[in-house]
C-alpha cells in the first residue's frame, strides 16, 4: 500500500476550496449552504484565506441584495455561527430568522421554503434536512430559545418520517397528495446523514436520541448499497438509474464526522471505496465531476435515470467536506490505514469509526 504524503492530502482541500470560489453568491440556492460550509471548513485548516472570501459574500448579500423569498436558502447554520462569533453582524441572523418566519407549513415543523415556485409550493425536499435542523439549533443557541431548539430536532425527525420509502428516504414530500414520491434519492440521503450529524454536534448534551438512531439507520442503508466503484446509483433499488458522486462525497464527510465517533459503525472496505471515488472524481483545477445536476421533484421514477452531470456548488461543497474530513484526520494523527490494496491513503478517524 502507498501512503500519500499530508501535502497531498490538504492539496485536495485547497484545489476544491479554490475551485469552488469561483461560484459568486449572491441570491441564494439549493446547495450554496455547503459550499460556503466547505469553504469555512477549508479556512479552518489554514489552506486559505476562505473565511474572509465568505464573510464578504454574506456581508454584499446583506447590504446590496434585496430581500426576497430564496433568503431562506442561504447558508443559515454558516451565517449563524459567524454572528455568534462577532464576524458579522446580528442583522445577518435576522435577516434570516424573520424570512424563515410566517412561512407555510409542508408537514409539522417543516417549512415550504419555495412557495414562489411552482414545483416547490407545497412540499419538501430531503436537502431540507441538512439545511434547516442545524439553523434552528444554532438559531435556539443564539437567541437562547428552547422552542427554535426543540423546532430543530421536530423538523429532522418529522422530516425523515415523512420522505421514508421502501428503498430509503425519498427526494420529494407533497402533502397536496399525501406522500413522497417513492424516489430513494441517494445524494438526498447524504444531504440528510451530513445535516443529521451537524444537528447531533450542536446539541451536544441534549436528548438526540430519536436524531442518533436515524443517522445510524441511513447510514447503514448507504453501506449496503454501494456500487463496486465507491460510487452509488443515483436512485437506489433501481436498476436503470445511473450513479453519480457526490454521495461518496457526503459518505466521506458522513463517516469522519465528530459526531459519528462512538455512533457509526462504518465498515472500512464501504469507506476506503467511497475516498477512492471521490478523490478519481477530483480534477487538478478542483473541479469535482460526476454531480447530478439540479434535479426537480418528479413522481415518475424514469425521470431520474439518466440525470445529467455537470460541476455544481453542491457538489463542491460535498467534496469539500470529504477532503476537510480525511485532512483533519491526519492532523490529528489519529489515524489508521484502511486494510485492502490502495493506490492512495485513506484516513480514518478511529479506525472503524464507533464500531462496537
Amino acid at each position: 500500500m502507498s501512503t500519500a504524503s499530508p501535502d497531498d492530502v490538504f492539496a485536495r482541500v485547497r484545489r476544491t476550496a479554490d475551485r469552488t470560489m469561483m461560484w459568486k453568491f449572491h441570491c441564494w440556492y439549493w446547495g450554496d449552504a455547503i459550499a460556503i460550509d466547505g469553504l469555512l471548513e477549508a479556512g479552518a485548516l489554514g489552506t486559505g484565506n476562505y473565511r474572509s472570501h465568505v464573510i464578504e459574500t454574506v456581508e454584499r448579500w446583506l447590504r446590496h441584495c434585496p430581500r426576497n423569498f430564496d433568503d431562506v436558502l442561504a447558508p443559515g447554520a454558516a451565517i449563524l455561527r459567524l454572528v455568534m462569533e462577532g464576524e458579522l453582524p446580528p442583522q445577518a441572523g435576522d435577516r434570516l430568522m424573520t424570512a424563515l418566519e410566517g412561512l407555510p407549513s409542508a408537514h409539522g415543523a417543516i417549512p415550504v421554503l419555495e412557495p414562489h415556485r411552482p414545483v416547490f409550493r407545497f412540499g419538501f425536499c430531503i436537502d431540507a434536512i441538512y439545511h434547516l435542523p442545524a439553523l434552528y439549533a444554532l438559531a435556539g443557541r443564539w437567541k437562547g430559545d428552547q422552542a427554535l431548539v426543540d423546532r430543530s430536532i421536530r423538523i429532522a425527525v418529522e422530516g425523515m418520517s415523512a420522505l421514508r420509502c421502501a428503498a430509503g428516504w425519498a427526494q420529494w414530500f407533497d402533502p397536496t397528495r399525501g406522500n413522497n414520491n417513492q424516489v430513494a434519492w441517494s445524494r438526498g440521503m447524504g444531504w440528510a446523514i451530513l445535516g443529521l450529524l451537524d444537528l447531533i454536534a450542536i446539541l451536544d448534551g441534549h436528548d438526540v436520541g430519536e436524531v442518533s438512531a436515524l443517522a445510524v439507520t441511513v447510514m447503514s442503508r448507504l453501506a449496503e448499497t454501494q456500487a463496486a466503484d465507491g460510487n452509488w446509483s443515483a436512485v437506489l433499488d433501481h436498476p436503470p438509474a445511473e450513479r453519480e458522486t457526490s454521495t461518496a462525497a457526503f459518505y466521506v464527510a458522513a463517516a469522519l464526522h465528530p459526531a459519528a465517533r462512538g455512533l457509526l459503525s462504518v465498515p472500512t472496505d464501504v469507506l476506503a471505496n467511497a475516498v477512492q471515488a471521490c478523490q478519481r472524481a477530483l480534477t487538478q483545477d478542483g473541479t469535482f465531476t460526476g454531480v447530478t445536476a439540479d434535479v426537480l421533484p418528479s413522481w415518475d421514477i424514469t425521470t431520474y435515470e439518466h440525470c445529467p452531470v455537470e460541476p455544481s456548488a453542491w457538489g463542491q461543497g460535498a467534496a469539500l467536506r470529504a477532503f476537510a474530513a480525511l485532512a483533519r484526520s491526519r492532523a490529528d494523527h489519529d489515524l489508521h490505514e484502511i486494510r485492502g490494496s490502495r493506490t492512495d491513503t485513506v484516513f480514518q478517524g478511529r479506525g472503524n469509526i464507533g464500531s462496537a
